[in-house]
């Protein structure tokens, strides 16, 4: 995600997107309630994550949400998520994983793709740790080695 714009600059209205922001809009109210949903979108500007537009935007849909579609379980309860975020079941950050989602939808990108370069990445990282270890431990020579060059010591 670029720093210096928001990842997603405003809500499109296409027919996928605006289905995703409303599912977005009754996400957070459940997920959140009204007062904690303003917060989240107020987190999420700060984060580069929305514009002030978009948060603008997700305030109107938030006061068009029903009593019903307001906070219907607490926020502490664990977010369950699916592929690719399941990592992140059970977490703080599930429930705003969860957004990134929506977010990452609305703007019309593919959040599985980050994550499955990430995971790469990572990947990537750990053999070469791993290949460097093991370098370094062939590197230094064993005791038995040792001593076989050094040549039998010679105790007085």
């Amino acid at each position: 995600m670029p720093t210096d714009t928001p990842y997603l600059e405003s809500l499109e209205q296409s027919t996928g997107r605006t289905d995703a922001t409303i599912k977005w809009a009754r996400y957070l109210g459940e997920t959140f309630g009204t007062t904690g949903a303003l917060n989240c979108l107020r987190y999420y500007q700060d984060l580069g994550w929305i514009s002030p537009l978009v948060r603008k935007q997700m305030t109107s849909y938030l006061r068009g949400l029903s009593l019903g579609e307001i906070h219907n379980r607490r926020y502490d309860e664990p977010a369950t998520l699916e592929y690719p975020l399941e990592s992140l079941s059970g977490t703080l950050f599930g429930a705003h994983a969860q957004s990134l989602e929506y977010i990452s939808k609305i703007a019309g990108d593919d959040i599985e793709e980050h994550v499955m370069v990430a995971r790469m990445a990572e990947r990537r990282v750990e053999r070469r740790l791993d290949e460097e270890s093991d370098d370094e431990r062939s590197e230094q020579p064993s005791e038995m080695v040792s001593i076989i060059s050094d040549g039998p010591s010679n105790f007085s």
